[in-house]
């Protein structure tokens, strides 16, 4: 099961579209928030509110049901930091989050803690990425793609 990550893109539907595009074969878009776009303008994307997500009707937080286990979904911002406390109490297998604009990739005892990072305003030294997420029943892979 293919699924895209993406967050902090700020009004930039353009850089949505190319990359679905790019990702035809994906079954679940993911949008850890600060999209600042409209619901009805990205209808493929599971998304949260960011900080920056302004009368949009998103939830704060999601979590999706995948074979491999849930996938908690949040902007982050409403955390002072995101630590093992606040990952663990998810009771998750793969957590998402938004807010830093720079990708991020660790584990704490079984979770995965993810960031997709931004892109169309990294704060990494990249120029940009977003995060793919290969999984199955027993097994996930994670690739970062750089822009």
């Amino acid at each position: 099961m293919k699924i895209v990550v993406v967050s902090d893109t700020h009004g930039d539907l353009a850089i949505l579209e190319r990359i679905i595009e790019e990702n035809k074969d994906a079954i679940l878009f993911i949008h850890a928030g600060d999209s600042q776009i409209p619901p009805y303008a990205m209808p493929l994307f599971k998304s949260v509110k960011g900080n920056c997500d302004y009368g949009y009707d998103y939830p704060m937080e999601l979590t999706l049901k995948t074979p491999y286990g849930d996938i908690f979904i949040t902007h982050g911002h409403q955390y002072f930091s995101i630590n093992e406390k606040v990952v663990k109490s998810k009771h998750c297998k793969i957590f998402i989050f938004g807010h830093t604009h720079k990708h991020y990739l660790n584990k704490i005892d079984d979770i995965y803690v993810c960031n997709p990072g931004s892109p169309t305003r990294p704060r990494d030294n990249t120029k940009g990425t977003y995060l793919i997420i290969d999984l199955d029943e027993k097994s996930c892979d994670f690739t970062f793609k750089y822009l």
